[in-house]
């Protein structure tokens, strides 16, 4: 099929919307957040392409995505383009699978032409433990040794059917370096102030003001221009939570559109996140359930009857004066039933804000908060 740009934006809004859901359900209060949601996304998308009937709708409203095989073609295309531009960004997607365990070819070869998924079969019957620590090096190795151990001790088992998991690594240097970080004072939400080191930056970049939603947005290139770090600041240094209620009414895409070019000055602190998720509960609430119950039907995997039983996630990401490194992992477990001269500006983030990473077409790639930097 021809793609359109129609349907690479039918794309783009599903992540988008997928994200913010997200951010909506994994945000904590006085935690820092940061997750993938295309990472979560991919394995999502994996597991659906396998579901049928409730299981199969609940999936794809979850994800956000038209409920046929049009998309699959367009979000092929995005995957190979991620991974295509640079040495930025890495992207896998992996299937491991007991190696006794009756998996229709049809859906094998879907996932393999789609999503370019590797394909391993395992023991796990005989040596679920050797096993575990095999996925967990091939997640460790596709993230640059970020993320380790994303399946605990325990965690797959003499009963693990089939491990669907994806895994995402970005490095990226900025376009324009920020200068030596010197300690400053960051505002926390609860009127209290911690010492951080604070970067500085004064350059042309994409800047907007909304004074209805009381916030400011920049966008901090990295090299080459393919990918951006989009930050929400509120104009309060306790606006977070505000900020937060009105997630509803903002479009990333939209406030990339709005921008225009401003001579910036610069603030904002380095800093590091690591965050582990079981994302079970928040994909419940999310309105897909039905996948790890009883009334499960993954029959376009199996004949047999089977249940996802875990899906877990990990993320981690390192921001400093020279660029960002940021990696993430997300592993699904299916079991047997039975188991130009610029005016100028000021963006001074040193309170709470939001962040994004993201692709030039505005494809999130990361998303959090930093509520409160490390010392």
């Amino acid at each position: 099929m021809a793609l359109t740009v129609a349907t690479l934006n039918t794309l783009r809004v599903a992540n988008h919307d997928f994200s913010m859901a997200l951010y909506s359900k994994l945000n904590k209060d006085n935690e820092n957040l940061f997750y993938s949601p295309i990472s979560i996304h991919i394995v999502l998308l994996m597991a659906g392409i396998g579901a049928a009937s409730n299981t199969y709708n609940e999936i794809f409203d979850t994800i956000r995505m038209p409920k046929n095989d049009d998309t699959l073609e367009p979000y092929e295309k995005l995957l190979s383009t991620l991974n295509e531009k640079n040495d930025a960004v890495k992207l896998a997607t992996g299937m491991f699978v007991e190696k006794s365990f009756n998996i229709k070819q049809s859906y094998v070869e879907k996932v393999l032409k789609y999503l370019n998924s590797s394909v391993d079969e395992l023991d796990f019957k005989s040596q679920p433990e050797n096993q575990r620590s095999y996925i967990n090096q091939w997640v460790e190795n596709k993230t640059n040794g970020k993320i380790k151990n994303l399946f605990p001790s325990g965690s797959i088992d003499k009963d693990t059917s089939l491990i669907l998991a994806s895994a995402l690594h970005f490095k990226n240097n900025w376009e324009d370096d920020f200068n030596t970080a010197v300690d400053e004072l960051f505002y926390l939400a609860a009127g209290q102030s911690v010492t951080t080191k604070m970067m500085h930056l004064n350059e042309n970049l994409k800047y907007y003001h909304d004074s209805d939603l009381e916030l400011s947005a920049i966008e901090l290139p990295y090299i080459n221009y393919d990918y951006k770090m989009m930050i929400l600041l509120p104009d309060a240094k306790d606006g977070l939570s505000k900020l937060e209620n009105n997630l509803s009414k903002i479009k990333l895409f939209e406030i990339s559109k709005k921008m225009s070019t401003y001579t910036v000055d610069v603030k904002m602190p380095k800093f590091k996140i690591e965050q582990e998720y079981n994302l079970v509960d928040v994909l419940n609430k999310l309105g897909c359930s039905s996948m790890f119950s009883s009334n499960a039907n993954f029959s376009e995997i199996s004949d047999g009857p089977i249940v996802v039983n875990d899906v877990l996630h990990k993320a981690f990401i390192d921001v400093d004066e020279k660029g960002t490194e940021a990696a993430a992992a997300t592993g699904l477990k299916i079991v047997p039933m039975s188991a130009l001269i610029a005016p100028n500006a000021q963006f001074y983030a040193d309170h709470p804000f939001i962040f994004a990473i993201m692709t030039r077409k505005n494809d999130i790639l990361f998303m959090g908060n930093l509520k409160k930097p490390s010392n």
